[in-house]
């Protein structure tokens, strides 16, 4: 997958009990351009993921959220890879071309691919990416293979110490179970970090690296390379007379962190889940929070929302409500642009069997022109439509409409027809809300056999009610 390697501004965790859940770093000094510096900027082809541990969110899930930025023309789709012998089965999110994206096992285990970042030379020079390392696959071996995400930590780090990574995996990516939530780190072939979101935290990634300090010796909440501060002393990226190792600073190009198509997509998360905070676009490296505390429990609603994001109502929104351009043709770039080609949220939950508790709710198209379906770790297939290019179609044939030049009765077409769209879609959100408690009550009552057929059923019937809605809404928006 060709993505743009983009690294910008590198977050700070904040101190104190109510904002942060790890220590204060002696930031460097370098500071956030202007507003006016962003705004000659066009959108660009990026990715984002959100993490959410389990006392942050209002029922107890821990949330992982993630919108893949590649093209308007790529399509994504799902599959079912059945279990074999020693693996798990697990529902494989894939784009074109085959290009795995992560999913959800049997177990519980979410992963997703997260975003690409860009690297100091100094660190690709020195530890590059391995030829024939790992590479696509290691999506399906972590959901084969693993069922916490402390043992696909285990897995990565075993992969980095022996085949390494190739640059198809280049990034970071969003790891999470029914109990934690991890954030890995990708710096080279051999090079990595990873860090446990605190459970009463959030965290947010565009395409930069985000890891900043590290306790190696507190594997319960950091792992990484064994050499981690070394190297990056040995190639002249950390002096210990410095102060603290930042590993993101070290690590990270930092000619790109002041890139306002990130720092933005990270004050809205802070702007939109804790306000309190009182967080400002223009903020500068030391200022800014690597986890933070919601001033509300967040929902699944909430993490759908904000892959949504245009930046509505904020002094970022150009729009002026989306009379004078459709969100995609920002500058400010949002979180959810005209390239976004999917969205999924994963909920996964302790307090119900492994193959209820998870469920990867999945936009296959654009978010703001898709609903979210559901879909069980326990399904053993997916519909047709879903496993093909068919309901990406549908759903970008709603994007696209949207999208067309013109107006309607004065109006530009988004503004005009966003709120059939969201009233469509949200309709059959609340549907799905309203019937989980009760859905899952039910399965929970039988026996695994019997919970796979009835949730492979209910997801599919589900998907096959979002498939009509979004196929009967262009003739709806002439």
């Amino acid at each position: 997958m060709k993505r743009l390697l983009l690294v910008a501004l590198l977050l700070l965790v904040l101190a104190g009990a109510t904002a942060m859940a790890i220590a204060v770093a002696v930031a460097p000094t370098s500071t956030a351009g202007s507003a006016a510096t962003f705004a000659a900027e066009s959108p660009r082809d990026q990715c984002f993921f959100v993490l959410a541990g389990k006392n942050a969110t209002t029922d107890g899930s821990v949330l992982m959220g993630y919108n893949n930025d590649w093209s308007a023309s790529n399509y994504a789709y799902l599959n079912v890879v059945p279990a074999a012998s020693g693996t798990y089965r697990y529902v494989k999110l894939m784009t074109l071309g085959a290009v795995p994206e992560g999913g959800i096992n049997e177990k519980g285990l979410a992963v997703c691919y997260g975003v690409a970042t860009d690297l100091a030379p100094e660190v690709t020079t020195a530890d590059p990416y391995v030829k024939k390392g790992y590479g696509g696959e290691m999506w399906d071996l972590l959901l084969q293979k693993c069922a916490t995400a402390t043992q696909a930590v285990d897995l990565l780090q075993q992969m980095a110490q022996t085949k390494g990574f190739s640059s198809a995996c280049a990034g970071s990516f969003g790891i999470a179970d029914r109990t934690q939530a991890w954030a890995f780190e990708l710096f080279g072939g051999h090079h990595w970090v990873a860090a446990r979101v605190p459970d009463n935290c959030y965290y947010a990634q565009p395409n930069m690296p985000r890891i900043r300090q590290v306790n190696l010796a507190d594997p319960a909440n950091f792992r990484g390379s064994s050499d981690l501060q070394q190297f990056a002393v040995d190639i002249g990226r950390y002096d210990p007379n410095s102060g603290p190792f930042d590993v993101a600073w070290a690590y990270g190009d930092r000619a790109d962190m002041q890139d306002f198509s990130n720092t933005n997509r990270l004050w809205i998360a802070t702007k939109r889940w804790s306000p309190a905070l009182a967080t400002d676009p223009t903020m500068p490296y030391a200022t800014r929070p690597v986890f933070a505390v919601p001033d509300h429990k967040l929902s699944r609603q909430d993490f759908m929302a904000i892959h949504r994001e245009h930046f509505e109502g904020t002094q970022l929104d150009q729009t002026n409500g989306y009379a004078l351009m459709s969100p995609h043709s920002q500058t400010n770039r949002p979180v959810c642009v005209a390239i976004t080609d999917y969205a999924a949220v994963f909920q996964c939950r302790s307090s119900l069997p492994e193959g209820i508790g998870t469920v990867v709710w999945w936009a296959a198209s654009r978010p703001c022109a898709s609903t979210f379906v559901p879909f069980y770790a326990a399904v053993t297939s997916v519909p047709a439509a879903y496993s093909s290019r068919t309901a990406y179609n549908a759903f970008r044939a709603v994007a696209d409409s949207l999208d067309k030049k013109g107006t309607v009765g004065g109006e530009l077409r988004y503004k005009h027809y966003i709120p059939l769209v969201r009233s469509v879609y949200g309709t059959f959100e609340t549907e799905c809300s309203n019937a989980q408690a009760s859905t899952e009550a039910t399965a929970a009552a039988m026996a695994p056999a019997d919970q796979s057929v009835y949730l492979t059923n209910y997801s599919a019937q589900r998907a096959a009610q979002a498939l009509s809605l979004a196929q009967g809404l262009p003739a709806q928006m002439p």
